[in-house]
């Protein structure tokens, strides 16, 4: 039976779109690892093999992954395929699954969930963004990543899987108000991305689910104002980067 208290980040880096996502799962396995014992598969550590081994040896209750996907298959480092609809998803048993994958709230998610994924979040289309820069400093995908996020961050804190997939809503629609009251003059597009992947996002499986013991680290602020300030910004050429 999975363990309470033990979190399986999957990080493969291994071109523009991964680079991105590769930052901010560091990002949320950090904040885990004060709540969580975190096994990380970083980079070129994100095999099939290290993902079974891991999942068989240390039984973690809790499974954020990013990787390239559609909508029966999900893979990780260099596109090495992990698992696809109706084999390799009985792994998932038990858990509480983050999947940053496109497209694998289509069939993969719900295939886990009927074979005893506890609840699996993925989304139904093509998880995009816009990008300009270095993801550390990049203006226009942060509001991407942290809404996802804030899925990790509350179920560390001890909130069920309905509550995060709630907060998450809320970090995306923070995000779009940010973004209409801005001059900037890819505000338009990012709007429209934000849109497309908040409403594509989907939870399978229960709402009630926690991942953590009781007395859980104390909460991080509130969802507020956007703590960033941005200048419009121009001579840069957008790139839409998707999983």
């Amino acid at each position: 039976m999975p363990i309470p208290g033990v979190a399986l980040f999957v990080r493969p880096n291994f071109d523009g779109a991964t680079s991105y996502a590769h930052y901010y799962l560091d990002l949320a396995a950090q904040y885990a690892s004060g709540n969580m014992r975190v096994i990380d598969l970083d980079a070129s550590g994100a095999t099939k093999a290290n993902i079974f081994a891991a999942l068989g040896e240390e039984d973690p209750i809790f499974c954020y992954w990013n990787g390239h996907g559609n909508a029966d298959t999900y893979s990780a480092q260099n596109k090495e395929v992990v698992m696809v609809t109706g084999s390799g998803d009985e792994a998932l048993i038990g858990r509480v699954v983050l999947l940053l994958s496109c497209s694998c709230g289509i069939r993969l998610a719900p295939s886990a969930v009927s074979k005893g994924a506890t609840t699996v979040f993925g989304w139904v289309v093509d998880f995009t963004w816009i990008a300009v820069e270095d993801p550390v400093t990049d203006p226009y995908a942060r509001g991407f990543f942290e809404s996802v996020n804030v899925i990790s961050t509350a179920l560390v804190e001890g909130k069920t899987t309905g509550e995060a997939m709630n907060l998450s809503l809320a970090s995306w629609n923070k995000w779009i108000d940010y973004w209409t009251s801005s001059v900037d003059p890819y505000a338009s597009m990012t709007i429209q991305w934000l849109i497309h992947d908040r409403d594509g996002q989907k939870l399978f499986g229960s709402p009630s689910a926690t991942i953590v013991e009781p007395e859980p680290i104390p909460p991080t602020p509130e969802i507020g104002v956007i703590p960033i300030s941005i200048p419009v910004i121009t001579g840069y050429a957008l790139s839409f980067l998707f999983f």
